[in-house]
């Protein structure tokens, strides 16, 4: 969901080292610099989509998250505690940068991205109420996010050491991601009772913004998270200098 951020900040990494995919080229700070990595970065996205030990970077499509815990919503309709362990996320390799801003002086990235589609398989633990409507399941889930768009903006700081800068404390300032539907298959809800299961699943479809705005802020921060600490770990290693070549 939100990994298209991090390729786009590792693309800097990546485009301005000697060491590019091919026929990737380094992005200079100048004014071309905004439309160069939304170029380059669509090439960074196939290159890294696997993974690329290298870097340290893990596969991003699919992504495994070990678990993430959603406690209640903030509303009467909708209070529900969801857990996913052994999460799978695939679509962060479709990701298109749409809008690419990079400011060097407020030390800050502001980006636009679109997803045709994001997937996440997971195994679920639900207990609460959706629309007041007592819900309680264990098994698979399959969470379908379909036309998202993305926007971020992140903020960074340079330290020196030994005489070079780095970038070190990589974090959000802004975030804002928007699908235009989701769909929800949660199996096994109500012990397997197939008809309250069918209903309630049909309920959550049908009023999917309801569980977008209650339920899912924890879940794309804890994604959030998981790439901020990644792209963390390949800045820490870049000299900032070579992010934005002069």
């Amino acid at each position: 969901m939100l990994a298209s951020l991090f390729f786009v900040c590792l693309s800097q990494v990546v485009l301005s080292s000697a060491d590019l995919p091919s026929p990737v080229k380094p992005c200079k700070n100048d004014g071309s610099l905004n439309e160069c990595v939304i170029k380059q970065s669509q090439d960074v996205i196939k290159a890294v989509a696997k993974g690329n030990p290298k870097y340290g970077i893990p596969s991003l499509d699919p992504l495994h998250i070990p678990k993430i815990v959603q406690s209640e919503g903030g509303s009467k309709s909708v209070s529900m505690n969801l857990t996913l362990e052994n999460i799978n996320i695939y679509g962060n390799a479709g990701a298109e940068i749409v809008k690419a801003e990079m400011d060097s002086s407020k030390k800050q990235f502001k980006l636009t991205v679109h997803h045709p589609q994001v997937k996440l398989i997971a195994d679920y633990i639900l207990e609460g109420k959706f629309l007041v409507v007592p819900v309680n399941g264990k098994g698979k889930t399959t969470i379908t996010l379909d036309d998202l768009t993305s926007v971020y903006i992140y903020k960074f700081k340079p330290v020196q050491k030994k005489g070079v800068d780095y970038i070190t404390s990589v974090r959000p300032a802004y975030l804002s991601v928007v699908p235009k539907k989701m769909t929800f298959n949660f199996e096994n809800l109500f012990n397997g009772n197939k008809a309250l299961g069918e209903a309630t699943n049909k309920m959550m479809n049908e009023n999917w913004q309801e569980f977008d705005r209650q339920m899912s802020k924890g879940i794309k921060l804890a994604l959030c998270e998981v790439y901020t600490d990644t792209m963390d770990n390949v800045l820490r290693s870049t000299p900032y200098s070579a992010l934005f070549l002069k």
